[in-house]
């Protein structure tokens, strides 16, 4: 048999000690700065204002030959093209100017570099190019500083639903009147909002409804509303709530709900879901 000496032990001790030290190092060394993984804000419809709330584009128009784009939003006004000089240009939004006997806006916008006239009026119109239909025929009147004349551009064009608007949404008032869950069979209104499709669906009180969504900036109407024929007990407020919703023509979004308006008054109030 082989006895260890002393030294064998002492040996062992400074091996295990010197381990421990570089375990120690190891863990007091400063790691490396993490990469973030949050993607980069690339997407153009939605800016912030000054205020730092949501300014969305609400109108997009553009037109071929040459190539060009117009954008609309609370903003201003973004124009983009392949014209030489007239890549991209931008204006603060001006005051809308309304035709009185038809549905046509015109912006007219000058500053010290531009002078914009833009006309956008409500008219079937194809872009035989991309092969698309839209509602909107836009003109376009623009030139720079250094030009005597302007260009003269003709395209079309069609409003945005704001993309706060979608979500779902459950009735809390009727008019000024809190909703009682008694009014309505099963459960409160509610609907669902698509606005890439421009469309709605939900539950009215006691049917099933569907519809589409008209859209200008602050303009909105429920239109083309449908619902399933189902009989409604008595009492039940599916019609004075299908009654308002026709009648909306603005709405507003605050504290998670949506307010829906009209000249005359409150519509509807709806909260978002949880």
């Amino acid at each position: 048999m082989t006895i260890k000496t002393p030294l064998f032990f002492l040996a062992m001790f400074f091996v295990i000690i010197t381990a421990g030290c570089n375990q120690n190092q190891k863990k007091d060394m400063p790691s490396e700065p993490e990469t973030s993984s949050q993607p980069e804000n690339t997407g153009n419809d939605v800016s912030e204002t000054k205020n730092g709330s949501p300014a969305a584009t609400f109108f997009k128009g553009s037109g071929n030959e040459p190539f060009w784009n117009v954008e609309l939003s609370e903003e201003g006004i973004s124009f983009t093209s392949l014209i030489e000089g007239y890549e991209s240009l931008s204006t603060p939004l001006p005051e809308v100017i309304r035709a009185a006997d038809a549905n046509i806006k015109r912006y007219r916008a000058n500053t010290e570099k531009t002078q914009l006239d833009l006309t956008i009026a409500q008219d079937s119109c194809a872009d035989t190019m991309a092969d698309k239909q839209y509602g909107y025929r836009v003109t376009l009147e623009i030139r720079t500083g250094a030009d005597t004349e302007a260009k003269t551009l003709s395209g079309c064009g069609d409003y945005l639903a704001d993309p706060r608007l979608q979500d779902i949404w459950v009735l809390e008032q009727l008019g000024e009147e809190t909703v009682q869950k008694e009014w309505f069979a099963k459960e409160l209104p509610y609907m669902e909002i698509n606005t890439s499709e421009k469309s709605f669906t939900g539950y009215a009180g006691c049917n099933q409804m569907r519809g589409s969504l008209f859209t200008e900036n602050t303009l909105l109407r429920f239109t083309r509303v449908i619902t399933t024929r189902k009989a409604c007990i008595p009492g039940n407020r599916e019609g004075d709530f299908l009654q308002n919703l026709n009648r909306v023509t603005s709405w507003k979004i605050e504290n998670n709900r949506l307010w829906l308006s009209n000249p005359n008054g409150l519509q509807l109030v709806f909260r978002k879901a949880d």
